[in-house]
């Protein structure tokens, strides 16, 4: 078993103002999951990405939107848990006036 917190687990901010922390990579752990904690200042907004890997969000607390070209603009509060596939383009925001906080998984392929 191992146990990270997000108190000892790295965390860096990027050019967009997220800090972002991996807590599980492959490289580390020889698996094929990716797990990390994002914060997303109020009115953050993510450029448009995708991944080669299938993407599971869970809000924590605050409110994101996230946008795919196949389904549009949707709303996620706290509670919520989002799906998006592997090769999906997406962006995401953080629409409110207080941080959003989201735990997440890539699951590779294959």
């Amino acid at each position: 078993m191992k146990r990270v917190t997000l108190a000892e687990a790295n965390t860096l901010v990027r050019p967009d103002g997220v800090a972002m922390t991996d807590f599980f990579t492959p490289a580390a752990d020889g698996g094929k999951i990716t797990m990390g904690h994002a914060v997303f200042p109020a009115g953050t907004v993510v450029p448009w990405a995708a991944h080669d890997c299938d993407e599971y969000s869970f809000i924590l607390s605050g409110d994101v939107s996230c946008e795919t070209e196949e389904d549009g603009l949707r709303a996620f509060s706290a509670g919520s848990a989002c799906f998006i596939p592997a090769g999906q383009r997406h962006c995401s925001r953080n629409p409110g006036d207080r941080e959003a906080e989201v735990l997440w998984v890539l699951v590779e392929k294959g």
